[in-house]
């Protein structure tokens, strides 16, 4: 496609973008962001869609978890099609997008995290892709998501085969492809890659993380009021290798500092495990009420891991393989993070059409049996609001926090 073409596609969905931010539902009662680093952070991503969408920008379709650095180190931007749909989803009515992935058959069992944003595609609300990346996941339904997002725009779609087991052997495997993957990238741009570029994006991965770790460090020993749900939204944007996200973080653990000197009251801590709601949702309103809400995800080993400068690429693979689903690494991080959290109690979601989170939940509860630790599991659909309401569940949840207080 030619230049002109891909400016006026990307002009129209634009428009269509604005169009349908010009249909946000009424803000809660608790709307307004506590944290400087929670505006922040809407300034960046509203400077990065907005970036999307100009004709001459680079953009590349990736995967949950997907290595930005790479991407960043090609001069592209990468564009996470769930995350930025969940984002979307939590303050827009995007009912008409999934009526019109059930208007071309796509089953309502499907999860909704897949359904929003194919649904954006046939909306024509998204920025048209340069390519798109992806490494292998847990969920197989992201996969085949991705690899029909790059023949809807007729572009290449490049894949990492991420070894489960995480050895020398697999290493090796990984980078090799890692190395190829750049090299594809730079021929779609027809260039060369540049090491430089690489050495920049992990420089400032290495320094964005280093804040991101302190400010987790210090929520261990302190209630951080809203410290916790940033730290998620931070690790849901997956923008580790851009500058902006150094300033970011630092704003975030610089708040977390002048919070852990106020010692706000001490509560009980419930690690919320599964996809998440809104900050604004409802459930999660409910239970800011009575107990510190921490996420798992936000807290994994693999998220909080430094890139080895010196061998980025092995280090970049490495933590690939730790992001991996595995389920006795999971366990011992859960375990691990459960104690030096001090958590009370596990909230397991299991969100509509996810078949991941319900073959794992039990690995969870058996954790929580073996540690004394209370244990909840519930349905929602934190993103497709025809498929969940919190009155349903709200009897059950209340159960659960009696047995906390």
């Amino acid at each position: 496609m030619d230049f002109d073409s891909i400016a006026q596609q990307r002009a129209t969905q634009y428009e269509n973008m604005l169009r349908l931010i010009g249909r946000q539902r009424a803000p809660s009662e608790d709307a307004a962001p506590a944290l400087a680093a929670t505006r922040m952070r809407s300034v960046v991503n509203c400077d990065r869609i907005a970036e999307a969408y100009r004709a001459d920008a680079k953009v590349a379709y990736v995967s949950e978890q997907f290595p930005t650095e790479i991407v960043f180190a090609a001069g592209v931007l990468p564009w996470n099609i769930e995350s930025m749909s969940n984002m979307l989803a939590q303050s827009l009515d995007i009912d008409q997008v999934f009526r019109l992935t059930q208007e071309r058959e796509l089953s309502r069992d499907i999860c909704s995290f897949l359904r929003g944003p194919f649904g954006m595609m046939l909306a024509e609300c998204y920025p048209r892709p340069d390519f798109v990346l992806t490494n292998d996941q847990p969920c197989e339904g992201l996969l085949k998501t991705i690899f029909m997002s790059g023949k809807r725009y007729g572009v290449p779609t490049f894949a990492l085969h991420t070894p489960n087991l995480l050895d020398q052997d697999a290493l090796d495997y990984l980078v090799q492809q890692i190395e190829i993957m750049l090299t594809r990238i730079a021929g779609v741009f027809q260039s060369d890659p540049d090491p430089e570029f690489l050495r920049s994006s992990i420089v400032n991965s290495n320094r964005a993380r280093e804040y991101y770790r302190k400010a987790a460090l210090l929520l261990e020993r302190h209630a951080l009021p809203g410290v916790a749900r940033e730290l998620l939204e931070i690790f849901g944007m997956n923008y580790f290798g851009a500058a902006e996200n150094i300033d970011l973080c630092k704003t975030l653990y610089e708040e977390a500092v002048v919070l852990a000197k106020a010692e706000a009251p001490t509560r009980p801590r419930v690690m919320w495990i599964g996809q998440t709601p809104g900050e604004s949702d409802e459930l999660l309103r409910h239970l800011g009420r009575s107990v510190d809400v921490l996420y798992w995800a936000p807290l994994w080993e693999a998220n909080l891991m430094a890139l080895d400068e010196e061998q980025p690429l092995r280090s970049i693979a490495e933590r690939a393989i730790r992001y991996h689903w595995n389920a006795e690494r999971m366990e011992r991080d859960l375990d691990h993070i459960s104690d030096a959290y001090q958590v009370e109690g596990y909230i397991i979601a299991n969100t509509w059409g996810c078949r991941n989170m319900m073959a794992i939940g039990p690995t969870f509860r058996s954790l929580a049996a073996r540690k004394r630790i209370k244990n909840l599991t519930i349905s929602i659909d934190p993103v497709d609001r025809n498929n969940y309401a919190f009155p349903h569940i709200k009897n059950r949840v209340d159960a659960f926090l009696e047995t906390l207080q």
